[in-house]
């Protein structure tokens, strides 16, 4: 599966905004966004600060690193997944929806989308 074809299917989602795949280090490998005024290469790589200081925090807590992050906001969902942070590659998707866009879906896409992409490109 191509990372073109992974954020094609996340388009479908009702409320979708924009999504991306990065590397750990909040690179920007593909992004597509419905919205112009979004810079998700800007915008994904503050949120990918935030996911890994998540992973930092539940590894201080006797846990593994976090493998999704939710956050809701008045005017929308940013949801945010990792392919695994001792996997090769370590990848972070991120999926942004406006209000009332389905989240739900776009954490069962995004899970689906994991192992292709790391079989992808591996």
């Amino acid at each position: 599966m191509s990372l073109e074809s992974a954020i094609n299917e996340l388009k479908g989602i009702k409320g979708y905004r924009c999504a991306g795949i990065m590397d750990f280090t909040g690179e920007m490998l593909v992004s597509d966004s419905f919205d112009t005024s979004i810079d998700l290469n800007v915008a994904g790589a503050t949120f990918n600060d935030i996911f890994r200081g998540a992973h930092e925090a539940a590894g201080k807590l006797g846990m593994q690193a976090t493998e999704e992050l939710i956050i809701n906001t008045p005017n929308g969902v940013i949801v945010m997944m990792c392919s695994g942070a001792k996997r090769e590659p370590h990848l972070h998707l991120i999926t942004v929806l406006e209000k009332g866009g389905n989240h739900a879906l776009a954490k069962m896409t995004m899970e689906r989308l994991i192992p292709k992409l790391i079989a992808e490109l591996s």
